[in-house]
């Protein structure tokens, strides 16, 4: 209020509102473009769940959700939070689960850092799954190539029933992995695919 009060008085009114177009932008955008990124655990009754402090993740599959704006303004965290998880793959990592969900408003810039993402990843043999994929950016993803470039087997869209994605996604990833960790409940056949289901 301050910084647009004084140039009115001082220099004139369109110089004013020019500030605080300016302030708007300057204060808005950095709001809007965090990115929160979140990693989820399989436990060993099939709950899927945020993972907590002590929660061994599975030494085949990393599952991380992803929350906020995927324009411009995000990135920043975007590439940080991705940097990230290809940090976190290593030698022995299969599939790479990413929950869509409460992505929005994607742009050209964000559908890129994701393609250049997923082309990261390819040559490293890990498949990445997207889930809860929203009607807008399927359409963004389908009008930029990269849905035909990821294959539509390996994106899940937003259901209807809630978490139904993100169980679907999960089976699928188990699909992709013919050598279960040691740890793994489905090694011995303790843990079904019907056994899944998601904790918020």
């Amino acid at each position: 209020v301050a910084v647009t009060a004084i140039p009115a008085v001082a220099i004139s009114i369109e110089f004013c509102v020019l500030i605080g177009i300016f302030m708007s932008f300057m204060l808005a955008v950095p709001r809007a473009g965090r990115m929160l990124l979140t990693e989820f655990v399989v436990s060993e009754d099939g709950r899927i769940h945020e993972r907590l402090p002590g929660d061994e993740p599975c030494l085949r599959m990393l599952i991380f959700g992803l929350e906020g704006e995927l324009f411009f303004g995000s990135s920043g965290n975007l590439e940080q939070h991705f940097r990230y998880i290809e940090d976190r793959v290593d030698e022995g990592t299969r599939v790479v689960v990413l929950r869509m969900k409460r992505v929005r408003n994607p742009d050209a810039v964000g559908l890129t850092l994701l393609e250049g993402f997923l082309e990261r990843m390819k040559p490293r043999g890990v498949h990445v799954v997207l889930c809860g994929v929203r009607p807008q950016l399927f359409s963004g993803m389908k009008r930029g190539g990269l849905a035909a470039n990821l294959g539509e087997g390996e994106i899940f869209l937003e259901q209807p029933v809630r978490q139904t994605s993100t169980l679907l996604a999960i089976r699928h990833a188990y699909e992709l992995i013919p050598d279960p960790c040691p740890e793994c409940p489905r090694k011995n056949g303790s843990l079904r695919d019907s056994d899944l289901y998601y904790a918020v």
